[in-house]
C-alpha cells in the first residue's frame, strides 16, 4: 500500500511530466508566459513549464524520462495512471505502460482506454495508422505495447485495491479480422 506521502510525490510527477509533451508554452515570449501563469506560482505545472523553457522541449522530456526509469514498482506505476488525463499526451503513458515494471493489468487497462478499435476498423491495426492521423501518437504506443505484449514482457501479480476501469467492448469478435489481431494478453480471461 502506498504512503500518503509517496502518493504526494508521485502527483508531483505526474503535473510536472503533462508538461513535457506540451510545447505551448516554449516559445511564448516571458511577459505573456508571466501572464497567463499570474497566480499559478505554486502549482507543479508552472514549475514544470519554467523548466521545460529554462533547458529546452527534448532536455525536459528527457529528464522527466529519467525520473520515472527509477519507478520500479507496478503499484506506483498503477497509481500514477489511473485517472490520468489522457488529453495531456502521450508521452507520459509511454514512461508508465514502456517501465518494465508495469503490470499487464495497467497495460489492458490503458490499452483500451487508448481506443484500439479506432486503428482497427480505419486501418487495419494501430501500426498501419496514417501519418496524418490526429491521433496518431496514441496508434505509436499502442503498437509499442503490442509488441511488449507479444513478447509477454509485463509484468503480472499487482495488488491493486482501487478500481479498474475497463473499457473493453463487450461486442467485438478477436477471432475475425481485425480484431484476431489484438494480443490475448489484451483481452478477457
Amino acid at each position: 500500500m502506498l504512503s500518503e506521502e509517496r502518493k504526494k510525490e508521485l502527483d508531483i510527477l505526474m503535473e510536472r511530466a503533462s508538461c513535457a509533451g506540451d510545447e505551448y508554452y516554449l516559445d511564448m515570449e516571458q511577459d505573456e508566459f508571466d501572464d497567463e501563469m499570474e497566480g499559478c506560482e505554486e502549482e507543479e505545472f508552472y514549475k514544470g513549464f519554467c523548466r521545460q523553457r529554462e533547458i529546452g522541449f527534448e532536455a525536459y522530456k528527457k529528464e522527466i524520462a529519467e525520473l520515472f526509469s527509477h519507478i520500479t514498482s507496478a503499484e506506483e506505476l498503477h497509481y500514477m495512471i489511473a485517472d490520468y488525463n489522457y488529453d495531456d499526451g502521450m508521452f507520459t503513458v509511454e514512461q508508465i505502460v514502456m517501465n518494465p515494471a508495469c503490470d499487464i493489468v495497467t497495460a489492458k487497462m490503458v490499452y483500451w482506454l487508448c481506443g484500439p478499435t479506432y486503428y482497427y476498423d480505419k486501418y487495419g491495426s494501430p501500426s498501419k495508422c496514417s501519418e496524418e492521423d490526429i491521433n496518431r501518437d496514441a496508434a505509436l504506443l499502442l503498437t509499442k505495447m503490442e509488441a511488449k505484449a507479444a513478447a509477454n514482457a509485463f509484468k503480472t501479480g499487482l495488488e491493486w485495491n482501487g478500481e479498474l476501469v475497463d473499457e473493453q467492448p463487450a461486442n467485438l469478435d478477436f477471432t475475425r479480422e481485425p480484431y484476431r489481431h489484438v494480443p490475448a494478453a489484451f483481452l478477457h480471461r
